[in-house]
């Protein structure tokens, strides 16, 4: 550069005017593209001082990666999902406390409860049938009124009789 360009009147910047930020993580690009906290939070956080991160803000590589991960969280719904689970804890306090009010009814009362158990994945869960196999159920009389049955099934146990054995013959 000729030395008659150089403006002596004005401040001189040395610095260089792209910087590499080789310490920026994915989980800081996914939290400022997400936009749930303020970016300067996001910044401390990540150990960036507030002039670190102005610059490094003003990086078009790092304009496009937040861009480019922003247009993936709304495809996939991330940004929506992440919002509505922020605006359900902030009014959850709300909620339950005009629900333990004594001005509310008792099926307002009800109402909160179902919500917030299923909410909070307290609700029963069904009992899958252990024994998905065939099944088979064997009954011999053995006259005189004794019965034994066998079975495979789970809930019927076996049941055998004792009984005296008979011999058949043809004589």
């Amino acid at each position: 550069m000729p030395l008659d360009d150089i403006d002596i009147d004005g401040p001189i910047d040395f610095r260089p005017k792209t910087v590499s930020f080789p310490n920026v993580s994915d989980e800081m690009i996914a939290s400022v593209a997400l936009g749930m906290e303020d970016e300067l939070i996001v910044a401390a956080r990540h150990s960036l001082s507030v002039e670190e991160f102005t610059e490094l803000n003003a990086q078009k590589w790092f304009q496009l990666k937040v861009q480019v991960k922003r247009a993936e969280f709304e495809k996939d719904g991330v940004t929506f999902k992440a919002k509505a689970s922020w605006m359900a804890s902030d009014l959850l306090d709300q909620v339950y406390v005009q629900a333990a009010s004594s001005g509310a009814s008792l099926n307002q009362k009800h109402d909160v409860l179902k919500t917030l158990i299923k909410a909070g994945g307290l609700e029963p869960k069904e009992e899958k049938a252990t024994n998905t196999g065939p099944t088979f159920s064997i009954s011999i009389d053995l006259g005189d009124g004794q019965m034994v049955s066998l079975s495979n099934n789970n809930s019927v146990a076996p049941v055998i009789l004792d009984a005296e054995t008979k011999v058949i013959s043809d004589e």
